[in-house]
């Protein structure tokens, strides 16, 4: 149909590593990713996991309860009903590895931007997913922040979480990534390792979108 943002969508992703998406505004990148957490279904087609998932999932609008730090995170695993015994040791784990220690009974909502974002992804890791999906994980944040973000997506892709994020941002999917899907108006024109996506795009669309041109 005319309207369908997709066009014989189809592609996998490895159980490892780093994937990411980009592509120009409007070309699905967020969709897929709601599509993979499981937030819409789709019209058509299937989806499937070749083993059991639980999923971890970072929208791109940071959204915290208000109440503060520690309860945020408490929520979580509530909700997710773990052993009252774990509670506190994961909690304080959380704390540490995003630096937030210090700010355990603040308000969440009241945390600069950065620390909002790495709360939220704390609070998404905490429950101890095996697919963790991020979109835009460090739009408008300062290098510190990304750094800190950037660090911990990394460290837990190295013990097993398999992380897809939605990135614009050239520079971190260098840094991340191990493989990339380029996607242009609904269609994935190409899926290959890092190396290969920035050093020999094999479209000219993809190589255009790394240049920084406006696509057609």
């Amino acid at each position: 149909k005319e309207n369908n943002l997709f066009h014989d969508l189809s592609f996998k992703i490895s159980s490892r590593g780093i994937s990411i998406f980009m592509g120009p505004n409007g070309s699905g990148k967020t969709v897929c990713l709601k599509l993979i957490a499981g937030l819409l279904k789709p019209d058509s087609g299937e989806l499937y996991f070749n083993k059991k998932v639980k999923i971890g999932y970072v929208s791109q609008k940071t959204i915290l309860l208000r109440r503060n730090v520690y309860q945020n995170l408490l929520y979580a695993l509530k909700i997710s009903k773990f052993p009252k015994n774990e509670i506190n040791q994961r909690i304080n784990n959380a704390l540490l590895i995003s630096g937030l220690k210090d700010f355990s009974f603040f308000s969440a909502r009241k945390l600069s931007i950065g620390q909002q974002q790495l709360l939220a992804i704390m609070r998404a890791l905490i429950i101890r997913p095996n697919l963790l999906l991020l979109d835009e994980p460090c739009s408008n944040l300062d290098p510190q922040s990304t750094k800190k973000i950037e660090k911990i997506l990394t460290d837990v892709s190295y013990v097993g979480v398999k992380v897809v994020l939605v990135t614009h941002d050239i520079l971190q999917a260098r840094r991340l990534a191990d493989e990339i899907l380029f996607l242009h108006k609904g269609q994935i024109l190409e899926q290959t390792e890092k190396k290969i996506f920035f050093s020999n795009p094999n479209t000219k669309l993809a190589n255009n979108y790394i240049q920084d041109m406006l696509l057609k």
